[in-house]
């Protein structure tokens, strides 16, 4: 009898700690990822809405062979509002300003390597 009741108190333990974590984990708002093995000159981009006040956390990876990568954080109007630091590895955090639409664009210019990028909402 009293295997079976810490084998139960394991499930219950077990199921808490994994439903806790499923209240608490960030939410995903959007990620990229491209790998170019050529020289090649392109721009590809995500896009989320947020909310004023919102802090938003990009979790960033990369391996430039040659050329140039900029991630840049755009609002709804278009104006360029963060551009993410180059590294190989990155996490950082931004808060939204105002309200809107954002778009997180990978603008690459003779661009060989690879790249991933996910945004997270932190709060």
């Amino acid at each position: 009898m009293k295997k079976k009741t810490i084998i139960i108190w394991i499930i219950i333990i077990a199921a808490a700690v994994i439903g806790i974590y499923l209240l608490t984990r960030p939410t995903v708002l959007g990620n990229m990822k491209n790998s170019y093995t050529e020289q090649i000159t392109t721009a590809s981009d995500i896009s989320f809405s947020g909310e004023a006040g919102e802090r938003i956390k990009f979790s960033f990876r990369s391996n430039i062979v040659n050329g140039e990568l900029n991630m840049v954080l755009y609002d709804s109007a278009g104006n360029a509002v963060y551009t993410l630091d180059e590294a190989k590895a990155l996490e950082t955090f931004y808060t939204l300003d105002s309200s809107g639409t954002y778009t997180l664009a990978a603008e690459c210019k003779d661009f060989i390597g690879e790249y991933k990028i996910k945004v997270y909402k932190a709060d």
